[in-house]
């Protein structure tokens, strides 16, 4: 669930940092599974701290909840869950 709690089927964006998966911790990508190697690079969601290949985590955008109001990379999952929660909420994104 990426840390992210839900009620009533909504995911919501997180309120706090989350901590991140170590690089030693994380073998493969978290959604798709490839392995990671000298090319295929580990890549940390801002959101939910899990590790991601560079496709299944190349979008970027600003998470005000966490402070951040640069777009930062997170994974795709989250995207849709801090847009959607965003957008539905009316939070404004700098």
């Amino acid at each position: 669930n990426f840390g992210m709690s839900s009620g009533a089927g909504l995911a919501r964006p997180r309120q706090d940092k989350p901590a991140w998966q170590s690089d030693t911790e994380a073998k493969a990508c978290q959604k798709c599974a490839t392995g990671f190697s000298f090319f295929i690079r580990r890549h940390h969601c801002r959101h939910c701290g899990k590790v991601f290949c560079e496709e299944c985590s190349a979008k970027t955008c600003a998470i005000p909840q966490l402070d951040m109001h640069q777009p930062v990379r997170v994974c795709d999952e989250c995207f849709i869950t801090i847009k959607r929660t965003n957008f539905d909420f009316n939070i404004p994104e700098l």
